[in-house]
């Protein structure tokens, strides 16, 4: 609500709330998630011949993704995906980010020299 109703950037949403600033974005992704799900629950889109809910689906994408999922949810997900309006979308981006990530060979251009410090600085006893 502060976010998307109110107008406030991500950074005062985590000053507001107390959090980092990750963890505001987190908050904000699950709650348009949840909200999607909601909406659809309420329109009756889920019930429609898609076999699963929108929330139920976008938890199991990862583990579809990496191929760690039962026959049965995978059967479930890919009729979920081909009935769904809005999670194929979600599924394409994250198939298109893991190729992308895929195709970089060198693990030392994955992180940024900057940020690579910066993690090997906060693990540092």
């Amino acid at each position: 609500m502060l976010h998307d109703a109110e107008g406030l950037t991500m950074t005062e949403v985590s000053l507001i709330t107390d959090v980092t600033l990750p963890a505001a974005k987190q908050r904000l992704r699950r709650g348009r998630m949840l909200l999607v799900s909601v909406l659809a629950d309420e329109r009756g889109d889920s019930s429609t011949g898609v076999p699963m809910r929108c929330w139920d689906a976008r938890r199991r994408v990862s583990d579809y993704i990496d191929e760690d999922i039962s026959e049965r949810d995978r059967g479930l997900l890919e009729l979920h995906l081909a009935g769904c309006p809005t999670c194929p979308p979600l599924y394409s981006g994250l198939v298109g980010v893991r190729e992308a990530l895929g195709r970089m060979r060198d693990p030392e251009d994955v992180v940024p020299d900057g940020v690579a410090a910066r993690i090997r600085e906060a693990l540092r006893p």
